[in-house]
């Protein structure tokens, strides 16, 4: 009868006894694991296009979009052609000749590169460098933005941004892509995926509350916007 119950017991306490022994190596050994996740986020700002526009380009939100969401802070920003401080005074020749000029279908194209310093809890703080490519009409503005040079935690970022004529108001579509790298065993892989998830979905909720904090800021100086 003892015996019995003995064995009962072993069969019975043999699986957890397993259990705990897996998941304490999962704890003491933890893998790497990365992780790629992805967002979306679209809205309208009840504010015409042409004054959106004016405010995005004189206030390089180029540069602001990317910082917007809280998880980075600006280091330093160039574009190529010499058009290196687009929110300044002088925009260079190219920048007069298409947003200025009497053509109603003018584009401005800039390619550019940005370093920002990471302050996400997964990825530390380390300066990063991104690859820029905006192109403007008079009734959109496209901007993405990808890795270049990230860090040993941060391996993909890609972000997007539409900002489009919508009668009269202004569409907005934020897209954002990271793959992070992170510790984490196997049985907790979930729960990364779930983290970073939030997160990116917290910095584009943060930089819709940013751009729509941008745009109200300067609406009343948009006189002083000589665009276009």
């Amino acid at each position: 009868m003892h015996k019995l119950f003995r064995s009962r017991l072993l069969w019975i306490g043999l699986p957890w006894l397993v259990l705990v022994i897996v998941l304490s190596a999962g704890l003491i050994w933890r893998g790497e694991y990365t992780t790629e996740q992805m967002a979306e986020r679209t809205f309208v700002m009840a504010d015409d296009f042409t004054k959106v526009r004016k405010i995005m380009v004189r206030t390089n939100a180029a540069k602001e979009i990317v910082t917007m969401g809280g998880g980075s802070e600006f280091v330093e920003q160039s574009w190529e052609g010499g058009s290196v401080d687009v929110a300044g005074e002088d925009f260079g020749e190219k920048i007069l000749q298409n947003v200025l000029s009497s053509d109603p279908d003018w584009a401005l194209r800039l390619f550019g590169t940005l370093k920002v310093r990471t302050l996400d809890e997964y990825i530390g703080q380390h300066v990063v460098t991104l690859e820029q490519d905006v192109e403007i009409t008079p009734d959109s503005i496209r901007s993405d933005t990808n890795l270049k040079l990230g860090s040993e935690r941060l391996l993909g970022y890609a972000m997007t941004t539409r900002l489009e004529r919508d009668s009269d108001q202004t569409q907005v579509k934020l897209k954002l892509t990271q793959q992070i790298k992170t510790d984490a065993p196997w049985f907790a892989h979930a729960i990364a995926d779930r983290r970073v998830r939030a997160s990116v979905e917290r910095t584009l909720a943060n930089q819709e509350v940013a751009m729509r904090r941008l745009i109200e800021e300067n609406s009343d100086k948009t006189w002083l916007f000589p665009l276009r």
